[in-house]
Protein backbone atom coordinates (compact mmCIF):
# COMPACT_ATOMS: atom_id res chain seq x y z
CA UNK A 1 0.00 0.00 0.00
CA UNK A 2 2.83 2.34 0.92
CA UNK A 3 4.52 1.67 -2.41
CA UNK A 4 1.30 2.46 -4.31
CA UNK A 5 0.90 5.72 -2.38
CA UNK A 6 4.46 6.79 -3.25
CA UNK A 7 3.86 5.99 -6.92
CA UNK A 8 0.64 8.01 -6.88
CA UNK A 9 2.36 10.98 -5.34
CA UNK A 10 5.12 10.70 -7.95
CA UNK A 11 2.58 10.65 -10.76
CA UNK A 12 0.80 13.67 -9.31
CA UNK A 13 4.13 15.53 -9.06
CA UNK A 14 4.88 14.73 -12.69
CA UNK A 15 1.47 15.95 -13.80
CA UNK A 16 1.78 19.15 -11.75
CA UNK A 17 5.29 19.74 -13.05
CA UNK A 18 4.12 19.23 -16.62
CA UNK A 19 1.19 21.60 -16.05
CA UNK A 20 3.45 24.29 -14.58
CA UNK A 21 5.88 23.95 -17.46
CA UNK A 22 3.04 24.37 -19.92
CA UNK A 23 1.92 27.48 -18.08
CA UNK A 24 5.40 28.92 -18.42
CA UNK A 25 5.17 28.81 -22.20
CA UNK A 26 3.53 31.06 -24.74
CA UNK A 27 0.21 29.65 -25.93
CA UNK A 28 -2.76 30.48 -28.13
CA UNK A 29 -4.77 31.82 -25.19
CA UNK A 30 -3.28 33.03 -21.89
CA UNK A 31 -6.19 35.24 -20.88
CA UNK A 32 -7.21 32.89 -18.04
CA UNK A 33 -3.72 33.01 -16.50
CA UNK A 34 -2.41 36.53 -17.17
CA UNK A 35 -4.52 39.15 -15.39
CA UNK A 36 -3.74 42.80 -16.08
CA UNK A 37 -4.12 44.13 -12.54
CA UNK A 38 -0.74 45.67 -11.69
CA UNK A 39 0.50 42.59 -9.82
CA UNK A 40 2.81 40.38 -11.85
CA UNK A 41 2.82 37.14 -9.83
CA UNK A 42 0.80 35.40 -12.56
CA UNK A 43 3.83 35.62 -14.87
CA UNK A 44 6.10 32.60 -14.47
CA UNK A 45 9.82 32.50 -13.75
CA UNK A 46 10.41 31.65 -17.43
CA UNK A 47 8.70 34.91 -18.39
CA UNK A 48 10.96 37.06 -16.18
CA UNK A 49 13.69 38.07 -18.63
CA UNK A 50 16.42 39.08 -16.18
CA UNK A 51 18.34 36.56 -14.09
CA UNK A 52 18.38 37.65 -10.43
CA UNK A 53 20.36 34.86 -8.76
CA UNK A 54 23.12 33.98 -8.05
CA UNK A 55 24.34 37.46 -7.26
CA UNK A 56 27.52 37.17 -9.37
CA UNK A 57 25.33 36.46 -12.43
CA UNK A 58 22.60 38.95 -11.54
CA UNK A 59 21.48 40.84 -14.65
CA UNK A 60 19.39 43.45 -12.82
CA UNK A 61 20.08 44.57 -9.26
CA UNK A 62 17.25 45.96 -7.15
CA UNK A 63 19.29 48.94 -5.99
CA UNK A 64 21.44 49.97 -8.97
CA UNK A 65 19.56 53.25 -9.41
CA UNK A 66 21.31 56.51 -8.55
CA UNK A 67 18.27 57.26 -6.34
CA UNK A 68 18.25 53.91 -4.54
CA UNK A 69 15.83 50.99 -4.44
CA UNK A 70 12.76 53.23 -4.14
CA UNK A 71 13.37 54.54 -7.66
CA UNK A 72 14.50 51.40 -9.44
CA UNK A 73 13.32 49.16 -12.29
CA UNK A 74 13.49 45.63 -10.89
CA UNK A 75 12.28 43.16 -13.54
CA UNK A 76 10.74 42.93 -17.00
CA UNK A 77 8.31 40.09 -17.65
CA UNK A 78 7.05 39.18 -21.12
CA UNK A 79 4.88 36.53 -22.71
CA UNK A 80 2.27 36.31 -25.48
CA UNK A 81 -0.66 34.50 -26.96
CA UNK A 82 -2.46 34.73 -30.31
CA UNK A 83 -4.05 38.08 -29.48
CA UNK A 84 -1.67 39.99 -27.22
CA UNK A 85 1.85 40.73 -26.15
CA UNK A 86 1.78 40.76 -22.34
CA UNK A 87 4.33 42.86 -20.45
CA UNK A 88 4.93 43.62 -16.78
CA UNK A 89 7.47 46.13 -15.46
CA UNK A 90 8.23 45.56 -11.77
CA UNK A 91 9.51 48.79 -10.24
CA UNK A 92 9.25 51.38 -7.51
CA UNK A 93 9.01 55.02 -8.64
CA UNK A 94 8.65 57.20 -5.55
CA UNK A 95 7.07 60.42 -6.87
CA UNK A 96 8.45 59.69 -10.35
CA UNK A 97 7.60 57.84 -13.58
CA UNK A 98 8.17 54.50 -15.28
CA UNK A 99 8.29 54.18 -19.08
CA UNK A 100 8.49 50.95 -21.11
CA UNK A 101 9.72 51.31 -24.71
CA UNK A 102 9.04 48.94 -27.61
CA UNK A 103 10.79 49.13 -30.99
CA UNK A 104 9.71 47.04 -33.98
CA UNK A 105 10.37 49.11 -37.12
CA UNK A 106 13.89 50.36 -37.93
CA UNK A 107 12.71 53.03 -40.40
CA UNK A 108 11.15 55.33 -37.79
CA UNK A 109 10.62 55.88 -34.07
CA UNK A 110 11.89 58.08 -31.24
CA UNK A 111 15.45 59.33 -31.62
CA UNK A 112 15.41 62.19 -29.12
CA UNK A 113 12.57 62.15 -26.59
CA UNK A 114 12.94 65.90 -25.99
CA UNK A 115 11.58 66.42 -29.51
CA UNK A 116 8.51 64.23 -28.92
CA UNK A 117 5.06 65.83 -28.77
CA UNK A 118 4.37 64.20 -25.39
CA UNK A 119 6.24 62.78 -22.37
CA UNK A 120 9.30 64.90 -23.21
CA UNK A 121 12.28 63.50 -21.32
CA UNK A 122 16.05 63.88 -21.78
CA UNK A 123 16.64 60.47 -23.39
CA UNK A 124 18.29 59.65 -26.70
CA UNK A 125 18.31 56.21 -28.29
CA UNK A 126 21.03 54.35 -30.19
CA UNK A 127 20.54 50.94 -31.74
CA UNK A 128 16.81 51.28 -31.21
CA UNK A 129 14.17 53.92 -31.99
CA UNK A 130 10.99 53.03 -30.09
CA UNK A 131 7.74 52.99 -32.05
CA UNK A 132 5.58 52.47 -28.94
CA UNK A 133 5.81 53.28 -25.26
CA UNK A 134 3.83 52.70 -22.09
CA UNK A 135 4.16 55.17 -19.23
CA UNK A 136 2.72 55.94 -15.82
CA UNK A 137 3.61 57.77 -12.62
CA UNK A 138 3.64 57.00 -8.92
CA UNK A 139 0.15 56.21 -7.54
CA UNK A 140 -1.51 56.42 -10.98
CA UNK A 141 -3.37 53.21 -11.83
CA UNK A 142 -4.12 54.00 -15.48
CA UNK A 143 -0.98 53.90 -17.68
CA UNK A 144 -0.86 55.59 -21.07
CA UNK A 145 0.06 53.66 -24.22
CA UNK A 146 1.45 55.74 -27.08
CA UNK A 147 2.02 54.80 -30.72
CA UNK A 148 4.34 56.76 -33.00
CA UNK A 149 2.76 57.95 -36.21
CA UNK A 150 4.05 55.74 -39.05
CA UNK A 151 7.25 57.27 -40.42
CA UNK A 152 7.52 59.85 -37.62
CA UNK A 153 10.22 60.45 -35.01
CA UNK A 154 8.34 63.09 -33.03
CA UNK A 155 4.56 62.60 -33.27
CA UNK A 156 2.76 60.02 -31.13
CA UNK A 157 -0.91 59.28 -30.54
CA UNK A 158 -2.40 57.76 -27.41
CA UNK A 159 -4.08 54.38 -27.94
CA UNK A 160 -6.49 52.65 -25.57
CA UNK A 161 -5.38 49.17 -24.50
CA UNK A 162 -5.85 47.02 -21.41
CA UNK A 163 -3.31 48.13 -18.82
CA UNK A 164 -2.93 48.76 -15.10
CA UNK A 165 -0.35 49.89 -12.54
CA UNK A 166 -0.10 49.68 -8.75
CA UNK A 167 3.03 51.73 -8.06
CA UNK A 168 2.55 53.24 -4.62
CA UNK A 169 5.19 55.31 -2.86
CA UNK A 170 7.65 53.06 -1.05
CA UNK A 171 6.06 49.75 -2.10
CA UNK A 172 8.64 47.42 -3.66
CA UNK A 173 6.36 44.68 -5.00
CA UNK A 174 4.29 46.61 -7.54
CA UNK A 175 4.13 46.56 -11.32
CA UNK A 176 2.83 48.19 -14.49
CA UNK A 177 1.16 45.66 -16.79
CA UNK A 178 -0.34 45.75 -20.25
CA UNK A 179 -1.90 43.49 -22.86
CA UNK A 180 -0.77 45.05 -26.14
CA UNK A 181 -2.78 43.72 -29.09
CA UNK A 182 -0.70 42.37 -31.94
CA UNK A 183 -3.08 44.29 -34.20
CA UNK A 184 -1.72 47.55 -32.76
CA UNK A 185 1.89 46.48 -33.22
CA UNK A 186 1.43 44.93 -36.69
CA UNK A 187 -1.12 47.35 -38.06
CA UNK A 188 -1.08 46.93 -41.85
CA UNK A 189 0.38 44.81 -44.67
CA UNK A 190 3.66 46.75 -44.75
CA UNK A 191 4.12 46.50 -40.99
CA UNK A 192 3.74 42.77 -40.46
CA UNK A 193 5.17 40.11 -38.19
CA UNK A 194 6.88 38.07 -40.92
CA UNK A 195 9.07 40.99 -42.02
CA UNK A 196 9.54 42.46 -38.53
CA UNK A 197 9.50 39.63 -35.97
CA UNK A 198 12.16 41.13 -33.68
CA UNK A 199 11.03 43.21 -30.69
CA UNK A 200 13.48 45.48 -28.86
CA UNK A 201 12.52 46.58 -25.34
CA UNK A 202 13.80 48.61 -22.41
CA UNK A 203 12.36 50.41 -19.40
CA UNK A 204 13.39 53.49 -17.40
CA UNK A 205 12.68 55.43 -14.25
CA UNK A 206 12.26 59.12 -15.13
CA UNK A 207 11.72 62.28 -13.14
CA UNK A 208 8.19 63.50 -12.76
CA UNK A 209 8.98 66.66 -14.73
CA UNK A 210 9.45 67.25 -18.45
CA UNK A 211 12.87 67.82 -20.05
CA UNK A 212 14.84 65.77 -17.51
CA UNK A 213 16.19 62.21 -17.54
CA UNK A 214 16.26 59.65 -14.74
CA UNK A 215 18.39 57.43 -12.54
CA UNK A 216 17.84 53.88 -13.81
CA UNK A 217 17.34 51.86 -16.98
CA UNK A 218 16.82 48.16 -17.64
CA UNK A 219 18.86 46.63 -19.19
CA UNK A 220 21.82 48.70 -18.03
CA UNK A 221 23.46 51.11 -20.46
CA UNK A 222 26.98 50.44 -21.61
CA UNK A 223 27.98 53.87 -20.32
CA UNK A 224 25.73 53.94 -17.26
CA UNK A 225 23.18 56.61 -16.33
CA UNK A 226 24.02 60.23 -15.48
CA UNK A 227 23.99 61.13 -11.78
CA UNK A 228 22.31 64.44 -12.62
CA UNK A 229 18.83 64.29 -14.18
CA UNK A 230 19.65 67.58 -15.93
CA UNK A 231 21.97 65.57 -18.20
CA UNK A 232 20.80 63.67 -21.27
CA UNK A 233 20.85 59.88 -20.86
CA UNK A 234 22.01 57.82 -23.82
CA UNK A 235 19.99 54.59 -23.91
CA UNK A 236 22.13 52.15 -25.87
CA UNK A 237 21.24 48.67 -24.60
CA UNK A 238 18.04 46.71 -24.98
CA UNK A 239 16.26 43.35 -24.77
CA UNK A 240 15.81 41.42 -28.03
CA UNK A 241 13.00 38.90 -28.62
CA UNK A 242 12.14 37.16 -31.89
CA UNK A 243 8.44 36.35 -31.60
CA UNK A 244 8.07 34.67 -35.02
CA UNK A 245 11.23 32.64 -35.58
CA UNK A 246 9.45 30.26 -37.95
CA UNK A 247 8.17 33.12 -40.17
CA UNK A 248 4.61 31.86 -39.97
CA UNK A 249 3.09 35.30 -39.56
CA UNK A 250 1.78 34.37 -36.11
CA UNK A 251 3.67 34.47 -32.80
CA UNK A 252 5.50 31.29 -31.81
CA UNK A 253 3.77 29.15 -29.18
CA UNK A 254 5.34 26.69 -26.74
CA UNK A 255 8.15 29.17 -26.09
CA UNK A 256 9.70 30.09 -22.73
CA UNK A 257 10.64 33.74 -23.28
CA UNK A 258 13.69 33.69 -21.02
CA UNK A 259 15.19 30.87 -23.11
CA UNK A 260 15.11 32.95 -26.30
CA UNK A 261 15.86 36.43 -24.89
CA UNK A 262 18.97 38.24 -26.10
CA UNK A 263 20.50 41.66 -25.43
CA UNK A 264 22.55 44.16 -27.41
CA UNK A 265 25.09 43.60 -24.62
CA UNK A 266 24.23 40.91 -22.11
CA UNK A 267 24.47 41.92 -18.44
CA UNK A 268 26.14 41.82 -16.05
CA UNK A 269 29.01 44.00 -17.20
CA UNK A 270 30.99 46.96 -15.94
CA UNK A 271 29.47 50.25 -17.02
CA UNK A 272 32.18 52.57 -18.29
CA UNK A 273 31.24 56.06 -19.44
CA UNK A 274 32.47 57.04 -22.87
CA UNK A 275 35.39 59.44 -22.71
CA UNK A 276 38.10 61.01 -24.83
CA UNK A 277 41.33 59.30 -23.86
CA UNK A 278 43.59 61.35 -26.13
CA UNK A 279 43.53 64.19 -28.67
CA UNK A 280 46.12 64.05 -31.44
CA UNK A 281 47.41 67.17 -33.21
CA UNK A 282 49.89 65.86 -35.81
CA UNK A 283 51.01 69.41 -36.72
CA UNK A 284 50.84 70.79 -33.17
CA UNK A 285 48.30 73.01 -31.43
CA UNK A 286 49.58 76.30 -32.87
CA UNK A 287 47.99 77.16 -36.19
CA UNK A 288 48.92 79.85 -38.72
CA UNK A 289 46.24 80.24 -41.43
CA UNK A 290 48.83 82.14 -43.54
CA UNK A 291 51.12 79.13 -43.84
CA UNK A 292 48.65 76.24 -43.63
CA UNK A 293 45.20 75.68 -45.03
CA UNK A 294 43.90 73.99 -41.86
CA UNK A 295 44.80 72.43 -38.54
CA UNK A 296 44.10 68.68 -38.42
CA UNK A 297 43.27 66.73 -35.27
CA UNK A 298 41.76 63.44 -34.18
CA UNK A 299 40.68 61.71 -30.98
CA UNK A 300 41.14 58.37 -29.28
CA UNK A 301 38.03 57.12 -27.44
CA UNK A 302 37.74 54.44 -24.80
CA UNK A 303 35.10 53.04 -27.22
CA UNK A 304 32.90 51.36 -24.63
CA UNK A 305 29.74 53.03 -25.87
CA UNK A 306 28.55 53.10 -29.45
CA UNK A 307 28.20 56.72 -30.56
CA UNK A 308 26.57 57.60 -33.87
CA UNK A 309 27.48 61.29 -34.13
CA UNK A 310 30.34 63.25 -32.64
CA UNK A 311 31.21 66.91 -33.20
CA UNK A 312 34.18 69.22 -32.65
CA UNK A 313 32.90 72.72 -31.86
CA UNK A 314 35.16 75.79 -31.92
CA UNK A 315 34.67 78.52 -29.27
CA UNK A 316 36.49 81.72 -28.39
CA UNK A 317 37.60 82.47 -24.83
CA UNK A 318 34.37 84.35 -24.14
CA UNK A 319 32.38 81.19 -24.83
CA UNK A 320 31.03 82.30 -28.21
CA UNK A 321 30.48 79.45 -30.68
CA UNK A 322 32.54 80.13 -33.80
CA UNK A 323 31.93 77.12 -36.04
CA UNK A 324 31.99 73.31 -36.08
CA UNK A 325 35.17 71.79 -37.47
CA UNK A 326 34.89 69.80 -40.70
CA UNK A 327 34.65 66.08 -39.98
CA UNK A 328 36.09 63.22 -42.01
CA UNK A 329 36.47 59.51 -41.36
CA UNK A 330 34.03 57.01 -39.93
CA UNK A 331 32.80 56.04 -36.50
CA UNK A 332 36.07 54.39 -35.48
CA UNK A 333 38.35 56.80 -37.36
CA UNK A 334 37.09 60.26 -36.43
CA UNK A 335 39.17 63.13 -37.82
CA UNK A 336 38.60 66.87 -38.16
CA UNK A 337 40.24 69.95 -39.57
CA UNK A 338 39.60 73.66 -39.11
CA UNK A 339 40.58 76.30 -41.61
CA UNK A 340 40.58 79.17 -39.11
CA UNK A 341 37.32 80.66 -40.41
CA UNK A 342 34.03 81.34 -38.64
CA UNK A 343 30.58 80.23 -39.75
CA UNK A 344 30.41 83.17 -42.21
CA UNK A 345 33.67 82.18 -43.87
CA UNK A 346 35.73 85.03 -42.35
CA UNK A 347 39.17 84.45 -40.84
CA UNK A 348 39.06 84.64 -37.04
CA UNK A 349 41.31 87.08 -35.14
CA UNK A 350 44.60 85.78 -33.81
CA UNK A 351 44.39 84.33 -30.31
CA UNK A 352 43.41 81.33 -28.21
CA UNK A 353 40.46 79.11 -29.14
CA UNK A 354 38.80 76.11 -27.51
CA UNK A 355 37.82 72.91 -29.30
CA UNK A 356 34.91 71.25 -27.53
CA UNK A 357 34.41 67.59 -28.42
CA UNK A 358 30.88 66.41 -27.72
CA UNK A 359 28.76 63.39 -28.62
CA UNK A 360 25.34 64.42 -29.88
CA UNK A 361 23.92 62.19 -27.17
CA UNK A 362 25.33 64.69 -24.69
CA UNK A 363 27.16 61.80 -23.06
CA UNK A 364 30.65 63.27 -23.10
CA UNK A 365 32.37 66.60 -23.42
CA UNK A 366 36.10 67.33 -23.61
CA UNK A 367 37.96 70.59 -24.22
CA UNK A 368 41.32 71.28 -25.90
CA UNK A 369 42.99 74.65 -26.55
CA UNK A 370 44.61 75.77 -29.81
CA UNK A 371 46.37 79.01 -30.74
CA UNK A 372 45.83 80.92 -33.98
CA UNK A 373 48.85 83.07 -34.94
CA UNK A 374 49.96 85.16 -37.93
Amino acid sequence: MKKITIICFALIAIVLSSTLNLKAETAEDLSERIHIDGYSEDFSADEALFIKEPIDSCQELNDDSWWGEYNDVRQLKVTWDAENLYVAIDACCWDNNVIFFLDVYPSYGIEDMLELNTWMRAFKFYGTNPDFFLGTWDTNDNPQFWKLDPGSNVQAQQVTITDSSTYNTGELDRSMEAAIPWSEIYYDEEHNMVDFPVLKMLAVITTGADNLSGPDVMPNNLGGMPEDAQSTALLDNYVILNVDADSSGTPDFGVKPREIVDFYKTPPFEEIALQVDEVNFPDGQIFSPNSSSSIPFSIVLNDTTRVIQFEAEIYDLEGKHIVNAAKTGGLHDLKWNWDGKDSRGKMVPFGLYIIRFIADSGEISHNEAITVIK
